[in-house]
């Protein structure tokens, strides 16, 4: 039985982060998910979700942290969204799940790894969970 909706952590690094730590940041799922499989469509749905609110919304002014943190990154965004075009939710997932399933993306809830799409997992209030992109480099020597 899902529960309606759950607060989890999500340990994000911000790009601006000179320090490079890693810190746990709260995030809401539409619905308790039972398998990693569901894990992974809940937060792309609670990710397009909240880019759809932003995008809708008008832009707000930077806060001296905002700035300072994209002072940093070397790149200042104001919150404009100029894509028109919406947002397919089962493209996304399908795009999330295939990522997944090829090794792109290695989820972790605390230190354990996982990777069976169909297992039962248990999510509760507070757990934390990291989704490491992985990242293919590419370039030659000379």
């Amino acid at each position: 039985m899902k529960k309606e909706s759950i607060q989890i952590l999500v340990s994000l690094k911000h790009i601006g982060n000179i320090s490079k730590k890693v810190k746990a940041h709260p995030f809401l799922l539409a619905q308790t998910p039972e398998t990693l499989r569901e894990l992974i469509e809940e937060s792309v749905k609670s990710c397009i979700q909240a880019y759809q609110h932003r995008a809708s919304g008008f832009p707000t002014p930077l806060s001296d942290e905002d700035f300072d943190s994209m002072k940093e990154v070397g790149k200042f965004a104001f919150g404009v969204h100029y894509n028109e075009n919406a947002v397919n939710e089962e493209k996304a997932v399908q795009t999330a799940l295939e990522a997944a399933e090829d090794g792109l993306v290695r989820i972790f809830k605390g230190n354990q790894e996982l990777t069976d799409f169909n297992q039962n997992i248990t999510v509760s209030e507070g757990d934390i969970f990291t989704f490491v992109k992985l990242t293919m480099l590419s370039g030659a020597m000379w």
